[in-house]
């Protein structure tokens, strides 16, 4: 298998390969703040919802975002 599967779950769910940030350091903070957001999202909840889920309930949701954020372990 070329891709792991936490490099899977960036792609798909935050299209991380579709990026266009090329120049300077843009490329890795990009990717620190997509690790970042996907461990806040694993960290969101405790119960087996989707990441994807996760995603559009911290857009649509801003009470469960601030849950999200101010809750991690």
């Amino acid at each position: 298998q070329i891709e792991n599967g936490l490099h899977w779950m960036l792609d798909v769910h935050l299209d991380e390969d579709l990026s266009r940030a090329r120049k300077d350091n843009a490329p890795a903070n990009t990717a620190l703040l997509n690790r970042l957001a996907r461990n806040i999202l694993q960290a969101a909840d405790t119960a087996k919802v989707p990441i994807s889920h996760r995603i559009k309930k911290c857009a649509w949701n801003d009470d469960y975002l601030i849950n999200a954020i101010t809750h991690m372990r």
